[in-house]
């Protein structure tokens, strides 16, 4: 998720003013074959990204094993895929859509948890979120010798990590995550620990979970409820946990500012059975349709939300000014999501194959244009 080290910084790409969907992280301590959690963790997330999937576990027998893969989690992480080759009590993994590094079905090198061995061991780490100095911490870490495997900015982060002198991986992520801006929910895997860190603005969420004695952690509600998880609470703006053994530990790594999240995960980005900042997404998107029946007040024939996210807006509207509520646009359930198409080809076409309007459509609505 980086900018390719050749493109000037004062250069302007058009398609980086858009708004952006930032990948899904999950993670899982402290329960016999984790990675089988995780894969169901990530099936949750996958409305955050579907280009790609990877995860990685860790056992005592095999040591690190991954897996990265193009396309989505139920066709490439099953029990009929070789889940087997992901022993072990630990794992993270990480949904796909490319905010920035390369894009398509071919660019496996960009695909996270990306892994590094240090001098106290081995580290995977997955990045949801956006830096916006990544440009330059890469120029700079080139520069000084470093060689990068993939044009992903969560690259950034091992590198930093590799030249940092703390005496522990969660040391050392606090020296790395020091020196970048920009948005980032992160897990992250030793052989023993699992990390949560969420910038200090709190820009994407950040879950801890419990299922029986192990601990989650999960971009949304929703990826706990999947494995039946209770949720515990949200990993605050600025916080690292380090989970050992069944124990969490909370830091404070970074210096305090008022959080600002982003308003985009309750009006588009989250799934509306999950609970961000403690408030329904559901109830906040029908919340604001409401508001906006009394803002914005219309003579019409029918209210018709735009699947799915604009429906409970639209069902909100619809009690809130009288209006009869129609399912007038049809969605076809077997396309992901358009919005977070890699290109806006791709997204033109997706819409088509995606939504539809029935001819009935018409005899519900007078007004109906073609």
């Amino acid at each position: 998720m980086s900018a390719t080290p050749s493109k000037s910084d004062s250069q302007f790409d058009p398609d980086e003013d858009k708004l952006r969907e930032e990948c899904g992280v999950f993670g899982m301590s402290g329960v016999e074959d984790a990675a089988n959690f995780v894969a169901l963790g990530l099936h949750a997330l996958q409305h955050r990204g579907h280009e790609a999937g990877g995860i990685v576990s860790y056992s005592e027998s095999v040591g690190f094993q991954s897996a990265r893969k193009s396309g989505y989690v139920r066709d490439n992480f099953t029990r009929a895929s070789g889940m087997a080759h992901l022993p072990g009590p630990i794992a993270i993994g990480h949904v796909r859509y490319s905010t920035s590094g390369s894009k398509g079905a071919t660019a496996i090198r960009d695909v996270q948890p990306f892994f590094g061995e240090f001098a106290m061991g081995g580290a995977a780490i997955a990045h949801n979120g956006n830096l916006t100095n990544a440009r330059a911490l890469r120029r700079d870490l080139v520069e000084r010798g470093a060689i990068f495997q993939s044009s992903s900015d969560t690259e950034c982060i091992i590198h930093l990590m590799a030249r940092s002198f703390g005496k522990t991986i969660p040391d050392r992520m606090k020296d790395a995550l020091r020196q970048v801006e920009g948005a980032f929910s992160i897990v992250a895997m030793t052989r023993h620990k699992l990390l949560g860190v969420r910038d200090p603005l709190g820009i994407r969420p950040l879950v801890l979970g419990k299922f029986k004695g192990a601990y989650v952690l999960s971009s949304e509600t929703c990826g706990l409820d999947i494995i039946g998880a209770k949720f515990e609470r949200e990993i605050e703006p600025g916080e690292m946990v380090v989970i050992t053994k069944g124990k969490v530990e909370s830091f404070r790594p970074f210096e305090p500012v008022r959080p600002r999240p982003c308003i985009f995960e309750y009006v588009y980005f989250s799934r509306p059975d999950s609970i961000i900042g403690g408030k329904s997404v559901y109830e906040v998107r029908r919340e604001i349709g409401k508001q906006l029946a009394i803002e914005a007040p219309v003579e019409a024939d029918m209210v018709c939300p735009v699947p799915d996210s604009g429906t409970p807006a639209a069902i909100g509207f619809a009690q809130q000014s009288g209006i009869p509520f129609e399912m007038g646009i049809v969605r076809n359930q077997y396309v992901g999501r358009t919005f977070i198409a890699p290109t806006a080809q791709i997204r033109d076409m997706g819409v088509r194959l995606k939504l539809n309007v029935p001819s009935s459509t018409a005899s519900i609505c007078p007004r109906a244009v073609n």
